[in-house]
């Protein structure tokens, strides 16, 4: 478990958490500050409205989020991390923001059981492209649900996986299941380099 914000410990335990678990983890280390400003660049979040994280590892992406929100009076945040050890060192490194240990498929139980949430954008750092279509399909339509209109939903891919059939369907997926869809990036300050889709409804 890593207890210090040391980067190059935090990136060996990251490396041994994708070595267990290659397909719950998108890469061998955690991504980087221009994928992650990327990430929540022009996301429009009007107050008393959410972010949530799918995914969050160890918080690259939470950091940007949690920056991005600071403008936005009674703005929120829910992370939801499937892993215990990730969910226990975000709650460390990051108190101010709300964890559920938890998968992502259970979305519309975890929300009932906070009416007072009010998503307005879904940021997911999961491999959706490596995930098995059933779930990944799923884990779409319960995002689409509970967006309202021009609420956005954004994960990212490698550059790399062009080549991959399954970035393809990703994609086409997206545009079945949202109104509107794009890829920004590439992001070549990220190792990988990466591109984001987009979802908006």
């Amino acid at each position: 478990m890593v207890t210090a914000q040391s980067p190059s410990a935090e990136r060996l335990w990251f490396l041994r958490k994708f070595l267990r678990e290659p397909t719950h983890i998108a890469a061998l280390s955690p991504s980087s500050r221009w994928l992650a400003a990327a990430m929540v660049r022009d996301l429009a979040i009007r107050p008393g409205g959410a972010i949530l994280e799918f995914g969050p590892g160890t918080g690259p992406f939470t950091a940007a989020i949690a920056e991005h929100l600071r403008a936005v009076p009674g703005s929120r945040y829910l992370g939801i991390e499937r892993d215990p050890e990730f969910a226990v060192f975000l709650r460390r490194r990051f108190p101010q923001l709300e964890f559920r240990n938890d998968d992502v498929v259970r979305l519309g139980a975890i929300l009932a059981g906070m009416p007072d949430l009010h998503p307005a954008a879904v940021v997911c750092g999961l491999p959706l492209v490596s995930m098995p279509v059933p779930v990944v399909d799923e884990l779409l339509r319960r995002v689409a649900a509970v967006l309202p209109p021009g609420g956005v939903f954004r994960t990212f891919s490698y550059v790399h996986t062009m080549l991959n059939p399954s970035s393809w369907a990703l994609r086409r997926r997206m545009r079945r299941i949202f109104r509107s869809f794009c890829v920004r990036g590439p992001v070549f300050r990220n190792a990988p380099p990466a591109l984001i889709f987009e979802g908006a409804m």
